[in-house]
């Protein structure tokens, strides 16, 4: 692949019926554009399922990150353990409370304490999110005591977790610390609009005379999704630590994996929507590119928007190259409508293959 800091991967999925990413309704989340109402799944969801999916593959590779308002008392009970194991002396008040005081001073400063009186906790609702190196890290402090522990002794802005790395974190209240995004990510969008449907259930009560215990309703919806997830090489290898470790390739792979096929799993076990998507688009690009579906698709004459919305999408990405032909550089496309050999034809040049090719690719480029 030619050289460049970008690469945006672009991918159309057909989801069945669904309710992902719902509102405090309890609706599939929506958006209005170009006059209609589409369905959306928020970035939001689609960083949470990328990041799980992707810490619940590498569990074997690293020891994970956790995001919690509770992290403090994660610190202790591996501090205690630590402990246990050393043979030292261990007082879990006074280590709940220096955890409490470190976590909490990364997002809120402490209150003043009044001449006299004992030093107030920092307070803070706000969640927290560290590696696992440096969760133990702290606990190791903590059980090793020996004097006072400062936030900037256990983290920094670079880390070796790669999905802060690729996400990003904010300290409200030592932002030297924080950590900037690798990867951006756009909420999925319907490709054209939607309807929502309910769903009218009832419950049998096993006990009871037959009859039904519980009735309600639920809603769902179905669409072809369009999202783009961007990534930054350049800021990637300067937030996180690991490229040189003898797992990166793993790690970079199962990353790049789960960029491509995570997907939100709100209702997913009274749904099941978890289809692959029909096309993937990787491609190399001087600054962030990503396309649109302002004016809705229409479905095609056998029904179905997927076939059209693909149509769209390849014709952007040459509309673009027609526009801009520097911003592109080496196009892979991949997805099961391309590896299921369909009529397709892609209107520039691009290498084919399957996801284990198209991840490889990524992964390659991201090495170099």
């Amino acid at each position: 692949m030619t050289d460049t800091n970008f690469l945006t991967i672009h991918s159309l999925t057909a989801l069945p019926w669904h309710n992902l990413n719902r509102d405090d309704r309890g609706l599939p989340k929506q958006v209005r554009e170009g006059g209609k109402t589409r369905g959306r799944l928020s970035a939001q969801s689609l960083k949470r399922a990328i990041r799980v999916a992707y810490e619940i593959e590498s569990a074997t590779t690293g020891t994970g990150s956790l995001r919690s308002r509770d992290l403090d008392d994660e610190v202790v009970r591996r501090a205690a353990v630590i402990a246990e194991n050393r043979g030292l002396a261990f007082d879990a008040k006074a280590a709940q409370k220096t955890a409490a005081k470190v976590v909490k001073s990364l997002t809120a400063n402490a209150t003043e304490a009044k001449e006299g009186e004992e030093d107030k906790d920092a307070v803070s609702d706000t969640i927290t999110w560290l590696s696992g190196e440096e969760i133990d890290a702290l606990a190791t402090a903590i059980a090793e005591g020996g004097g006072p522990i400062a936030a900037k002794d256990i983290v920094t802005s670079r880390t070796g977790s790669l999905a802060i790395a690729a996400f990003g974190r904010m300290f409200a209240a030592q932002s030297n610390l924080q950590t900037e995004a690798a990867i951006a990510v756009g909420p999925a969008t319907t490709t054209h609009p939607i309807t929502i449907e309910v769903d009218y259930f009832t419950t049998v009560d096993d006990l009871g005379d037959g009859g039904a215990g519980h009735l309600g309703q639920a809603f769902f919806t179905t669409g072809v999704y369009y999202r783009s997830v961007t990534i930054d090489k350049e800021q990637l290898k300067r937030s996180w630590t690991g490229w040189a470790s003898p797992d990166a390739t793993e790690r970079l792979t199962l990353l790049v994996r789960s960029l491509v096929t995570a997907l939100p799993t709100g209702k997913d076990n009274s749904s099941a929507p978890n289809t692959k998507p029909a096309i993937v688009i990787a491609e190399q690009q001087a600054h962030r590119t990503a396309y649109d579906f302002q004016e809705p698709v229409k479905a095609g004459t056998d029904g179905g928007y997927l076939a059209t919305s693909i149509a769209r999408l390849l014709q952007q990405g040459a509309a673009a190259r027609a526009f801009d032909s520097a911003e592109f550089g080496d196009t892979f496309v991949s997805g099961t409508s391309i590896v299921a050999g369909d009529a397709i034809e892609i209107p520039f040049e691009s290498s084919t293959g399957d996801l284990s090719g198209l991840v490889d690719a990524v992964v390659s480029w991201l090495q170099r």
